[in-house]
């Protein structure tokens, strides 16, 4: 049952039909860091985190529970902002940029959302799914770095993501955002 409440969209039960890659049963023993068979690339909001390689502080630094970026930490919001004019199916609901590593919210949403499984390549992107934005958000954040003499910057392979299953789990994920960069000292992202 899928359920819209102002610009975020959740399925409550995750009854979105699962669909499962016919090369599923090749890869069955490469550890899965996604929810086996669900689409990323459906009408959900997802919770994702993104880390630099080995958690070093290369989006600035937080004093008195304010988060001074580096050059690195102003493009990579500048890319956030820049999704929600350049992306009709994604939206990026709340962000929070820390020293180390990125959170945010993106809601998908799209009418036509035919879910149609790539065929070539090992493990092949879902166009307009989480994977493939946050592939492309990585890609140019590192891409920029290169170019502009940082690149010493890395990311951390993969990011983590949670489906957000209710209205009442996306309010104390917005709220866990909103309060990230003041209770950086206990967060477990710090080093």
């Amino acid at each position: 049952m899928l359920k819209k409440s102002k610009t975020y969209l959740f399925n409550k039960y995750l009854n979105t039909p699962l669909r499962r890659s016919p090369t599923a049963m090749k890869y069955k023993y490469h550890k899965q860091y996604r929810l086996p068979g669900f689409d990323y690339s459906s009408n959900n909001s997802y919770f994702i985190t993104i880390v630099t390689k080995g958690k070093k502080n290369h989006f600035g630094e937080i004093s008195n529970n304010e988060m001074y970026f580096t050059d690195i930490g102003f493009f990579a919001e500048e890319l956030l902002k820049k999704a929600n004019l350049k992306l009709e199916h994604l939206t990026i609901e709340e962000y929070v940029i820390m020293p180390n590593h990125v959170h945010f919210i993106a809601t998908i949403f799209r009418e036509d959302n035919d879910f149609k499984i790539p065929e070539k390549g090992l493990m092949p992107l879902v166009p307009k799914s989480i994977s493939s934005f946050v592939n492309r958000f990585k890609g140019r954040l590192k891409r920029w770095a290169n170019e502009n003499d940082f690149a010493y910057f890395e990311w951390q392979p993969r990011f983590r993501d949670r489906i957000i299953r209710d209205e009442e789990e996306y309010v104390v994920i917005k709220t866990h955002l909103q309060n990230n960069i003041k209770n950086w000292e206990s967060d477990s992202e710090k080093l």
